[in-house]
């Protein structure tokens, strides 16, 4: 027997296993071990290779590659690797054929699918094709899993919580990477390993290269019955026979065949109905995916259809996709229907009526905006009008043409949009509503991205057809989307992308996309598969992800960016109008704000949107014995009353009450009435005289006396919970139990109830407590030793047990007001601290319900409705490290919170244990709309975390470098930053000091509270905050999770890693913790930039100096400082710049008192550099002479090609970058065989139209 090798095929194999390009020689001794690792001995290979004619030498002798020789002959080659990639080296007593051979199918079949019976499958029959290739793992739920796989193999990992480049460097598992092919297996290999119960099934890893289609029906068979839905059926006849099988759930069926999809269509999916098919719940839909694809296959075998994976009929394909609106060619449907890819400012149109034709889709654009949606909506989907529904201004209310017995109370329209409020939430303009009206498109969940294409031209036709006035578009073969004024460069690079993938899978083309107008650039990114959102529809997703978190009572995160208008939304929506009933449940939303400040622009926005709202204020706003008006330093020269208790000014003593103590203002203030020391009526006290009515005879009692404090609560109760749209107030109000309980409950910004409690004052308040129940032990000291007791015998023993029941004794009211260190939290510090126990790391942790002491008179607890969770964390001596006091949350109807950049982890602390996150926009929709909608670019600088918490690493010399650069690059336009609290007079001293006039600066930890920076075009954020590992370590035991600090060994000593990595199966989690404080305020800080989307004016760059932002955050990376001077250099720079002529080496060094080689090397690389001129032999003797041409005054900075005409600032997209993608290769998960040392980011410089790396 011979063996005729498939040397093509084996080339092909071995390049991706290495990352060749496709044309590059094979190193020979790896292409044996390929052929070897396929199952042939090596000895066979090797003297295969010496005899054939089919490949060639390269290299040289100490790397000897081999590659296809011109010369070798069909038979020696295949058609296509990819025709064949499993089998690269074959077995035959004959001449090999071109012709690849199919498996025979050896079952009985029928020649058309009516006769194929999807009502009893076959179990456990694949294609052999696809058993005999080794492309199978297991899977676990939808995601592949090889239990057989060893969990530390070397399989790529690009993670970002860790700096390891495989799975055997880091925590993750090697058996999850689905593009590892080591953890891949024949068919038979897989069906021996189902047996393992942690497995769901198998699937099928089909590869980019394979010839493979997977045509995917979901929710198109009846499980109860077994029926297909006829429209899938029909499909599936025009395409032909081929192997089918039942989906997992039994509501679905898959057929795979052998093909291709026309140029220009990556992938195809289209609903088949506007009903559900059966007993499904779900629309039926298909899907057709080429490619990399991971194939859930149950082996459910439809009878009547192959057991082989055949061709399928290429003759219908390109009718079926257009008919279903999945193809752009021809006629109008190569034209755009995103309004957002067309420049509408200004625009005048040509054709304004019905009767008109155009060639310009404008004019299409600008009647519609004309049409008032409300008009529409009488005419297409409005059954009956209910205009007695209370709405907000403009809106109207109706009983929709598909439910007319509905209440018409959920579907509202206003003079633009269209809104399903109730179950079935869809919405849309014009078009969407002729759409449903034309029976082209369901009502239910409906929304405007379901109008594109032909689709969309199909409502404008039938708005036209109803009498509105809308030019028809006809358009000559030769009319271009593009606009004629193109620059050259640009349109060479759009010719000559069209092959790019929809969805990149390397660096967004961001510095090709600068350089163009808004109209240019929203063209130029769709013709890469790339879309955003306008503001406009990214707030309509918000309101969306809102209002179904409200309806269906979830307790979830949005995830929305900054600037998106998260308060305002939520504010300005009339929540108590009858069309929000089924959202609200009929109960008020309440608004918590971070900030009072955050609180009062949501006021603000509330009151001018006409809301009916109730705003809570603070004690110190809302009374003014609290806020100090009546302190006896406030008073002198004054006719106020001076109020004091115990010679205690008020304002303080309510104070230490409130806290110092933890006791609630309501009884506090009702103390101090009874008890002040002036025995007076509390002048913040107001009511109403009893009056009589002469009339009637009759007296008339009037207002009782009370502070605006206490009596706005008595006012939020009087009001009718269905008639009080929004509650507004700050996070603190979330521990009033009578705001959350039943409410629809949104907190704005991440919260934080950790109580600030010294372990000095938790000592007292424990001790003071033990003292008042007569507790065995009376101190902090023998309180926690005897907590740490574990026997079950003794005195000690016995201690501790009547210890135990004594804890559940609350004490008198009048204690809390009396005894020295006494506080609210007392009981419930003693109990969790008292019950603590180890979570690892050194920690323990308790963790108990409270329900603080209603101090109040004839006020019971008897039904726990104020319940509050208290936890406390401790470290190996003892030490408190945290006390928390969240609020309990469950009794809320719903707990929705608005966030930028979430931490869940953190969430579910403060908030409810099981709290989601729900985003709503994909990364790259959230990169790109914070880049060119919201205009603010970031700009990440070096690759340093520089954490300046404490200000240690402070480097002032470079942070003077760059300051200098920015002031001299921007000029007027440079005078903000941020930065740490601890360096932050440090940095605005220094931007003084280089010039910056009137330099502004502000410091984490207020970012989220100020916008004072909102309309500056120019920012420097400078290093980050670190928590440290205590931080994270506290956090990770009171969540009872398991990651410990990476340790390294050093010279037999155990330290701290570098790079604040964790290990351990919570990991990940860690990295989370950490980054809400590192990541999260980086990205937070450079947030308070460019803070109005809708004004085109309002765009800012933001340098960040720090490596410690979000992944997707940073839309470029510059080197940065590459040069501070030394003090001799510095000397030597401001001598040449002083000087009123050129000068030599010599005489700069005579000056500076340095030698003169040391002068040459200065300028030498200040001459590279360009801000240093040097003329060869210009001088005496023939010496170098030298003069400046833009000196810096402390060192060089890279920023790339910044330099641009007019101002570089006013119009950031005329920025010209060369620019490398910061977040490439951690992106890079798509590309399993990448790693940093192998994956070059691209870059692309726009002058010169060239694009280097990758």
């Amino acid at each position: 027997m011979t063996f005729s090798f498939d040397w093509e095929s084996l080339l092909w194999e071995t390049r991706g296993f290495l990352g060749l390009e496709d044309d590059e020689a094979v190193p020979r001794d790896e292409l044996v071990q390929q052929a070897v690792a396929n199952g042939y001995q090596e000895r066979e290979v090797r003297q295969a290779l010496r005899d054939t004619d089919a490949l060639e030498l390269a290299g040289d002798l100490d790397d000897p590659r081999v590659r296809l020789a011109d010369v070798a002959t069909d038979a020696e080659r295949h058609h296509s690797a990819a025709d064949k990639p499993d089998a690269a080296l074959d077995t035959t007593d004959d001449t090999p054929s071109d012709d690849v051979a199919e498996p025979q199918d050896t079952t009985t079949t029928s020649s058309t699918w009516a006769d194929a019976d999807f009502s009893a499958p076959e179990t456990g029959v694949f294609p052999p094709e696809l058993l005999g290739r080794e492309q199978w793992m297991g899977h676990v739920e939808k995601k592949p899993f090889a239990p057989w796989a060893d969990r530390d193999a070397p399989a790529p990992c690009s993670r970002d919580n860790h700096d390891a480049e495989t799975t055997a460097e880091c925590d993750c598992d090697a058996r999850w990477k689905w593009g590892f092919t080591e953890n891949y297996v024949d068919g038979e290999t897989i069906a021996m390993a189902e047996v393992d119960e942690r497995l769901d099934g198998r699937a099928f890893l089909q590869q980019p290269d394979d010839p493979y289609v997977y045509v995917d029906g979901d929710d198109v068979r009846d499980e109860e019955t077994g029926e297909i839905h006829p429209a899938f059926a029909a499909i599936l006849e025009h395409l032909g026979l081929t192997y089918a099988d039942i989906s997992q759930s039994g509501a679905g069926a898959h057929a795979i065949y052998r093909g291709d999809l026309p140029d220009g269509v990556k992938q195809a999916a289209w609903q088949l109905d506007d009903e559900p098919w059966g007993s499904n719940e779900d629309l039926p839909s298909i899907e057709i995916y080429p490619g990399k694809r991971v194939c859930v296959m149950t082996g459910e075998h439809v009878p009547g259809t192959p057991t082989e994976v055949r061709n399928w009929n290429g003759d219908v394909l390109d009718a079926l996709l257009e008919a279903n609106d999945q193809t752009t060619s021809g006629g109008r449907k190569s034209v755009s229907t995103a309004r957002d890819d067309y420049d509408l400012d200004n625009y005048e149109p040509a054709a304004t009526t019905a009767s008109e034709t155009t060639d310009d889709i404008r004019d299409i654009f600008a009647a519609l905006d004309r049409l008032d949606a409300r008009r529409v909506a009488d005419r297409t989907i409005v059954f009956s009008w209910n205009d007695e529904a209370s709405t907000s201004q403009g809106k109207r209310a109706f009983a929709p043409t598909w439910g007319k017995n509905s209440s018409g109370t959920a579907n509202i329209v206003d003079e633009r949009i269209w809104q399903d409020t109730g179950d079935e939430g869809g919405y849309g303009g014009p078009v969407i509503m002729a759409l449903i009206d034309a029976g082209e498109l369901s009502h239910r969940n409906v929304s405007p991205s379901d109008a594109r294409g032909e689709m969309w031209f199909k409502g404008i036709d039938h708005l036209r057809d109803l009498g509105f006035d809308i030019p028809k578009l006809e358009r000559s073969s030769g009319t271009s989307d593009r606009d004629e004024d193109l620059p050259p460069l640009l349109e060479d690079a759009i010719e000559s992308d069209e092959d790019i993938d929809a969805s990149p899978e390397s660096a967004l083309p961001l510095a090709q996309l600068d350089a163009l107008s808004p109209d240019e650039r929203r063209r130029a990114a769709k013709k890469r598969g790339l879309r955003w959102p306008s503001t406009r529809e990214a707030r309509d997703k918000l309101f969306a992800k809102i209002t179904e978190a409200m309806r269906h009572e979830d307790e979830t995160v949005i995830d929305a960016p900054t600037s998106l208008g998260k308060s305002y939304t939520l504010v300005t929506e009339a929540w108590d109008s009858e069309q929000y009933k089924s959202v609200t449940g009929g109960r008020p939303v309440v608004h918590l704000s971070a900030t009072r400040d955050a609180r009062d622009e949501a006021i603000e926005a509330a009151d001018e949107a006409g809301i009916n709202y109730f705003a809570l204020l603070s004690r110190h706003e809302a009374c003014p014995v609290a806020a100090g008006d009546h302190d006896p330093k406030h008073v002198q020269g004054t006719d106020r009353q001076a109020v004091t208790i115990n010679g205690v000014p008020a304002s303080e003593w309510l104070t230490r009450m409130c806290e110092g103590r933890g006791i609630a203002f309501s009884a506090a203030h009702r103390h101090l009435e009874t008890h002040n020391d002036q025995n007076c009526k509390l002048p913040c006290c107001h009511g109403s005289p009893t009056t009589y009515d002469e009339k009637d005879g009759e007296f008339e009692e009037g207002e009782a006396s009370k502070c605006p404090a206490i009596k706005q609560w008595e006012d939020l109760r009087n009001k009718d919970a269905e008639d009080l749209a929004v509650i507004i107030a700050t996070h603190n109000f979330a521990h009033v139990p009578g705001l959350r309980t039943g409410n629809n409950v949104v907190i704005d910004e991440e919260p934080d109830f950790t109580a600030d409690l010294s372990k000095d004052r938790i000592a007292r308040a424990i001790t003071a407590y033990l003292k008042e129940i007569d507790a065995p032990v009376k101190t902090w000291e023998s309180f926690v030793q005897l907590s740490l007791h574990e026997g079950w015998e003794g005195d000690a023993a016995r201690e501790r047990n009547a210890l135990r029941d004594q804890l559940d004794r609350d004490p008198d009211r009048e204690w809390y007001f009396e005894t020295d260190g006494a506080h609210t939290l007392a009981p419930a510090l003693a109990r969790a601290i008292f019950h603590a126990e180890d979570r690892g790391n050194g920690r323990r942790v308790g963790k108990t319900p409270h329900e603080p002491p209603r101090l109040d008179a004839q006020v019971s607890d008897d039904d726990g409705w104020n319940r509050e969770w208290v936890s406390v964390v401790l470290d190996e001596d003892n030490e408190v490290r945290t006390v928390r006091t969240a609020p309990d949350l469950s009794q809320a109807r719903s707990v929705i919170g608005l966030d930028a950049h979430p931490a869940r982890p953190v969430w579910s602390v403060n908030t409810v244990p099981h709290i989601n996150t729900t985003p709503v926009l994909e990364p790259e929709e959230r990169q790109l709309w914070r880049r060119f909608e919201r205009g603010l670019r970031v700009v990440q600088v070096g690759d340093a975390t520089r954490p300046l918490a404490s200000g240690e690493y402070f480097n002032e010399r470079q942070v003077e470098t760059i300051v200098e650069h920015l002031h001299e690059e921007y000029g007027h336009y440079f005078r903000t930053a941020i930065t740490t609290g601890a360096v932050e007079q440090q940095l605005k001293q220094i931007m003084a000091d280089t010039g910056v006039q009137s330099p502004d600066t502000m410091h984490y930890g207020e970012e989220k509270s100020r916008n004072d920076f909102a309309h500056e075009r120019i920012g420097l954020i400078e290093g980050c905050i670190d928590p440290g590992d205590d931080f994270v370590v506290d956090l990770l035991a009171e969540l009872d999770l398991d990651a410990a600090p990476k340790m390294v060994d050093v010279d037999g000593e155990e330290q701290r890693a570098h790079g604040r990595e964790f290990v351990g199966d919570d990991a990940d989690v860690a990295g989370e913790i950490l980054a809400s404080v590192r990541e999260n305020h980086t990205a937070q800080a450079a947030g308070r930039y460019a803070r109005n989307p809708e004004d085109p004016d309002s765009h800012a760059t933001v340098f960040v100096r720090t490596d410690a932002v979000p992944t997707g955050f940073a839309d470029i990376q510059v080197p940065g400082v590459e040069w501070c001077f030394t003090e001799k250099q510095r000397a030597i720079v401001e001598q040449l710049r002083e000087s009123p002529t050129t000068t030599s080496a010599r005489e700069l060094a005579d000056a500076v008192g340095v030698s003169k080689e040391h002068v040459r090397k200065t300028l030498g690389r200040l001459v590279d550099g360009g801000s240093v001129d040097a003329f060869d032999r210009a001088g005496p003797h023939g010496a170098t002479l030298y003069g400046d041409s833009g000196l810096p005054a402390s060192g060089t900075v890279d920023f790339g090609d910044t330099q641009t005409a007019n101002n570089p600032v006013l119009d950031t997209y005329t920025w010209a970058l060369a620019i490398s993608d910061p977040d490439f290769v951690a992106n890079a998960e798509t590309d399993e065989a990448a790693t940093d040392d192998t994956v070059d980011p691209v870059t692309w410089d726009w002058r010169s139209g060239s694009t280097h790396g990758g």
